[in-house]
């Protein structure tokens, strides 16, 4: 027990040793915090102005969601940021690492690396939630999205699940640049797919019947679409089962596999030796 419990104790000291250094080194560079603050401004006026073209139309394919496009694509624009950031840190902690000649001394550390390359994201995904409510809250304050009646805590759950599941994601494409030094296709792939078919500016069900198979492998499909009944219309946790079903799946297969991956990929470079190629 004591020793669980020092472990738990040696985790979060170094996930808040990650945080600060990033956090230092972000902070460095106040006028691109400022034009990301101005981006998100003016990206979720955009959207707000281009739904007003829809206004006093029905779309039945919005119905599902409320009936009204704009808070349908703020949250699709706000939550589909993480699959961005996850796919990207992972494979740009180990990218930098190459660059700087710092991998190899960080493998060899007492710190598992995947441990070192979870906790080297731990920023990234902290900044990317701090947007996320930033969005959230721009459209509440200036563009009149109602979340009066959010389930708030059956949110925070999907989001767990979202954060998780797009991480094995990115684990699975920081394996692919650990041995061939470059940034992995398939990762622009699902990234790509996710964007056109996971639901984030129109629904779903507005794709053709093969598109919508191929969109309900994507986690992004279903974390979009609990998200969106969570928030926007304030369902329980029963009403979105089968998309936390869907995560759960995906999370449990994809976790082991991109596990897997990394822990193969670091076997093949240590025993090539292009551990500090890049």
């Amino acid at each position: 027990m004591i020793a669980r419990k020092q472990q738990v104790t040696e985790i979060i000291v170094k996930i808040f040793a990650f945080l600060r250094k990033d956090l230092l080194t972000d902070a460095s560079y106040r006028l691109a915090f400022f034009a990301q603050l101005v981006f998100v401004f003016m990206l979720t006026g955009a959207f707000y102005f281009f739904a007003r073209m829809f206004a006093g139309i029905t779309i039945p394919s919005l119905e599902p969601y409320g009936g009204d496009y704009f808070p349908f694509v703020l949250v699709g624009l706000a939550f589909s940021s993480y699959l961005g950031v996850a796919i990207g840190s992972f494979a740009e902690t180990i990218r930098s690492a190459q660059v700087l000649g710092t991998l190899e001394a960080l493998l060899v550390t007492p710190t598992p690396a995947s441990q070192l390359i979870v906790f080297s994201s731990a920023y990234a995904f902290l900044a990317t939630t701090l947007r996320v409510l930033l969005v959230l809250l721009v459209g509440t304050l200036f563009f009149g999205v109602e979340f009066s009646h959010a389930n708030w805590a059956g949110a925070l759950l999907v989001l767990a699940l979202t954060v998780v599941s797009f991480s094995f994601l990115g684990i699975f494409s920081a394996a692919v640049v650990l041995v061939f030094k470059r940034a992995d296709p398939s990762a622009w792939l699902v990234q790509g797919l996710s964007y056109l078919l996971g639901g984030v500016y129109y629904p779903v069900s507005v794709l053709p019947d093969w598109a919508r198979t191929v969109a309900d492998v994507l986690p992004i499909t279903h974390s979009l679409e609990a998200m969106r009944k969570l928030l926007i219309l304030g369902e329980s946790l029963s009403d979105v089962s089968r998309s936390i079903l869907a995560l759960v799946v995906f999370s449990a297969v994809a976790g082991p596999l991109s596990l897997v991956a990394f822990s193969l990929a670091i076997r093949r470079v240590k025993r090539d030796g292009t551990l500090s190629h890049f």
